[in-house]
């Protein structure tokens, strides 16, 4: 591992901005620890409140990530106060949270880390604390602290498991003070502590300690092969065949407590360790390091008779496997909960699957990337530990401790609250235009994971990354989409399948325009409205349709038409026509999949300008067409409504939003008018 300090650079901080940039290089490297797994330490004099001088301990605080940290992810706490507490025997949880809550000097700071007790007993200046592939593949093995001391000799203390908190800090202090020459400490399952006067210090005594383990582990690897392969991957068109049966039950089943985004990993070291003969003994095991948990569980499931025949195992015998899973957490939480311990979701987080890869859960596809990421991790460790010795983890008594610890489960409560929309996923065609744009915007801002589709693929990808980078998480992806080619309309529906794992609705909005009286209309034109407005609706629809009843969990189908549906407009007739078959159709679909809980409604809007690349198409034609200048339209469609209000597309967007939400959960085969008010538009 490199060593990435730079002496220039570290010299111009400060002391707190000092720490920032080693938290920064620990959490950029990805095999050091995700996720806000990890911490890190500075002791130091700093002012309180009222100007006065005292030694201070600054930690990351609970659930906050190292890579990307900044000073405000960084707690003050009297060093002082914290120290008088090791001459204590014990101490309970809740009085350990009492007593850090105490110990701050900023009352509005967040809650200092678990592990915070650790880093205030023992007296070192600087503290990393890493949950460090290569070192957990020594420590995670029955010969663990003979491997230690072979790999990095009496340099570090050997600390037996112990759940984090008060207990296993008075341990590592009591460790230290017996050798206060070491320059850390292996905590069996948990990871590598290194201490030291100064930052660099402890930073280089990090990287050396990984580097020696990381060596001992590629030699061994030379030398010895941990488990040989039992089944091939299939071929990309088998895998894609297979999931396209098996999604829709594994989603349905793992959705019966909350809906999840499902995301395939089918990376080579995934492929590998799925194939592997004693994947299934090793996987069984469990976790690399309690912290894992939080986001993978204890252990994954794994599909028996995932790999070669794959048509062996019948989607009936896969939600037997999935039902049998659930079943396990819930034994397992009797087994051990105390009074008031309620059971998490008991469905896996990760899925293995030999043959394919790894399917991961989760309520977006960010969570469902951390997952996949962590757990690759844990593979890295697991295969690496079986090839030095055997592989070993936390007893299930000691994984229970921390799976449903009350100060790991805090963690969770620091996540902002759930959109309106969360955990929905959907597909929106005409994506590119004004109108496509402003729903995408709402759908994502409410929490939905969205495909925004559109001919140009460059437009929607662009439009995914903006709507990606506005919400702070991975909810939208960008799609090629031809709505008249029934197999582009059948990729892009794979593709969102294969990136959110399913689907729950569709805004069905892509369109064109012609102007141009009947008699002088173009077959070609006419052909071009009826194949993208009618056509291209029929085509989307019908794939979605199939995937919601293969699904069973219900949806929604919005159609964005037209005031045209009701009230046609003079040289529109092609666009007037195309547009009443689209509504026709979002008709008959209402009524023939309401008993599959599929409800199907359509917006129409009237005199939508912004953004939309169908008015800058025809605009001059149909100011034409009403004897007004190029520059008028859109104050004559304006004041044409009973409201004489201007309509937005932002307008549109939140009767979308309505129709996919739960509010309209009771309404199918609706028409709702986004247009002013135009009496002759009127449903009857």
């Amino acid at each position: 591992m490199k060593n990435r300090w730079n002496p220039r650079r570290a010299q111009r901080l400060g002391p707190l901005e000092a720490l920032v940039y080693r938290s920064r290089l620990i959490g950029e490297e990805p095999s050091l620890g995700l996720w806000g797994g990890g911490n890190t330490s500075l002791k130091c004099a700093a002012p309180d409140l009222f100007g006065r001088r005292q030694a201070v301990l600054w930690i990351k605080w609970s659930g906050a990530n190292l890579a990307g940290c900044a000073p405000r992810h960084f707690a003050p706490l009297r060093l002082a106060d914290l120290r008088r507490l090791a001459a204590r025997r014990t101490m309970t949880d809740d009085a350990m949270v009492a007593a850090l809550e105490y110990c701050l000097l900023d009352p509005k700071a967040p809650r200092p880390s678990v592990e915070t007790l650790l880093h205030a007993f023992v007296p070192e200046a600087a503290i990393d604390h890493t949950h460090a592939d290569a070192i957990l593949a020594l420590a995670n093995t029955r010969q663990g602290e003979s491997l230690v001391r072979r790999v990095l000799g009496d340099r570090v203390l050997w600390i037996p498991y112990l759940q984090p908190g008060f207990a296993l800090s008075r341990k590592v202090a009591e460790a230290y003070r017996r050798r206060p020459n070491a320059h850390g400490a292996v905590l069996e399952h948990h990871g590598l502590l290194t201490w030291g006067p100064d930052g660099q210090t402890s930073y280089r005594r990090t990287i050396s300690c990984v580097s020696a383990a990381e060596r001992f582990l590629a030699e061994a690897r030379r030398r010895h092969r941990w488990s040989d392969a039992r089944w091939t991957t299939l071929s990309a068109r088998e895998r894609q065949e297979l999931l396209c049966r098996w999604l829709p039950v594994i989603r349905r089943t793992v959705s019966r407590q909350r809906k999840v985004c499902l995301t395939l990993t089918a990376t080579p070291d995934v492929l590998e360790f799925v194939n592997a003969r004693r994947m299934p003994e090793v996987a069984r095991i469990g976790p690399a390091t309690p912290d894992h948990m939080l986001r993978t569980k204890r252990l994954p499931l794994i599909v028996e008779g995932g790999g070669r025949p794959a048509a062996a195992l019948t989607t009936e015998k896969l939600r037997q496997q999935l039902e049998r899973y659930a079943e396990e957490p819930r034994r397992y939480v009797l087994r051990h909960r105390r009074a008031g311990q309620a059971l998490q979701d008991s469905y896996p987080r990760v899925i293995l699957i030999p043959g394919v890869g790894m399917l991961t859960s989760g309520k977006d596809a960010t969570e469902t990337g951390i997952v996949a990421e962590l757990y690759r991790h844990a593979i890295a460790i697991m295969r690496n530990a079986s090839t030095v010795g055997r592989y070993t983890s936390v007893s299930e008594p000691e994984a229970f401790g921390v799976e449903y610890w009350p100060l790991e489960l805090y963690k969770l409560s620091l996540a902002p609250p759930d959109g309106e929309l969360a955990r929905e996923i959907g597909l929106i065609t005409g994506a590119a235009g004004g109108i496509g744009r402003a729903v995408a915007q709402g759908l994502v801002d409410r929490g939905a994971l969205v495909a925004v589709t559109d001919l140009r693929l460059d437009a929607v990808e662009a439009l995914a990354e903006e709507l990606n980078r506005r919400a702070g998480r991975r909810r939208a992806i960008g799609l090629a989409m031809d709505v008249t080619d029934e197999a582009s309309v059948e990729r892009s529906c794979d593709a969102l399948r294969r990136t959110f794992g399913g689907l729950d609705f569709v805004v069905s909005n892509a369109g064109m325009a012609t102007v141009a009286s009947i008699d002088r209309l173009e077959r070609r034109q006419w052909d071009e409205s009826f194949a993208v407005n009618a056509t291209g609706h029929f085509l989307v629809a019908r794939a979605a349709v199939r995937w919601l009843k293969a699904q069973r969990l219900g949806g929604s189908l919005v159609f964005i038409a037209s005031k045209n549906v009701l009230a046609p407009g003079r040289e529109f007739g092609a666009y007037s026509a195309a547009k009443a078959a689209q509504t026709q159709l979002a008709r008959v679909l209402a009524i023939e999949n309401g008993e599959a809980g599929i409800r199907v409604n359509v917006v129409n809007p009237d005199g939508v300008f912004e953004g939309s690349g169908l008015w800058r198409a025809i605009g001059a034609d149909r100011a034409k067409t009403y004897g007004l200048a190029p520059g008028g339209l859109q104050d004559y469609y304006q004041h044409r409504n009973l409201l004489k209000a201007r309509v937005l597309p932002q307008d549109v967007a939140e009767a979308v939003c309505f129709f996919v939400s739960r509010r309209s959960a009771k309404t199918t085969g609706c028409i709702l008018t986004v247009d002013g008010g135009l009496r002759e538009a009127f449903p009857r």
